[in-house]
């Protein structure tokens, strides 16, 4: 019962509860193009993983989710149960005709709640197409883990409503991208531990906003 009740609620957290994040979200003009801009391609290359807190992290258990129209969170937050999550974003990206080019990651930061801190960047292990349609509550220490072993691109303090841009090195690059050629990007707060569950920032993912504030890399 405990199972399907948690469930229930983290299920509700990413496809419901997130629209809080959006609705307030006004119009901006995204930034100018850039000589080359690679998008994310589909809903199942963004989005994140949600673990229980009070489990972590001994036993990482939760969900991964791709896909939806509404910013994802990530930070410290509740279900609408009660339950206290950790939220972690992921980004995928082909860049398999431009292998040998620097980066520059462009993200919304659509809304901040609370007082989150600092934001680490990543570079990661792919983590593979995202589960679009999340039914089932499981162990997601695989996914979750990657970024132990993943470099630290940069550390940010994103500005509520703003776009955030990080540099990515060609070195970096030709480290992380994979046989197939994508990259795979992370986002988690600095500091998870602030005995919090609403501390946290929203971003935008493929769907946001009709596709209006995408994420990209660019490269010059």
């Amino acid at each position: 019962m405990r199972r399907r009740y948690l469930l229930g609620t983290l299920t509700c957290l990413v496809i419901g509860v997130v629209l809080l994040a959006g609705c307030n979200e006004e119009k901006q003009v995204q930034p100018s193009s850039e000589n080359i801009k690679i998008e994310i391609k589909t809903g199942a290359d963004d989005g994140g993983v949600v673990a229980l807190t009070d489990l972590l992290p001994d036993n990482v258990f939760g969900i991964v989710n791709g896909g939806g129209d509404q910013p994802f969170m990530v930070g410290l937050l509740a279900s609408g149960g009660g339950d206290n999550l950790t939220g972690r974003g992921i980004y995928r990206f082909d860049i398999s005709e431009y292998k040998n080019k620097s980066f520059t990651f462009h993200v919304k930061c659509v809304e901040k709640h609370g007082n989150p801190g600092s934001l680490e960047v990543y570079l990661t292990n792919d983590s593979g197409p995202l589960e679009t349609n999340p039914s089932n509550m499981s162990d997601i220490s695989q996914i979750w883990n990657l970024i132990n072993f993943g470099e630290k691109v940069a550390t940010i303090t994103p500005a509520s409503g703003g776009w955030i841009t990080v540099s990515i090195s060609l070195a970096m690059v030709k480290s992380w991208v994979t046989d197939d050629g994508y990259i795979t990007i992370m986002l988690k707060l600095g500091n998870e531990n602030l005995g919090s569950n609403n501390d946290c920032y929203s971003f935008s993912t493929y769907e946001y906003s009709q596709g209006s504030a995408k994420p990209y890399l660019s490269a010059s």
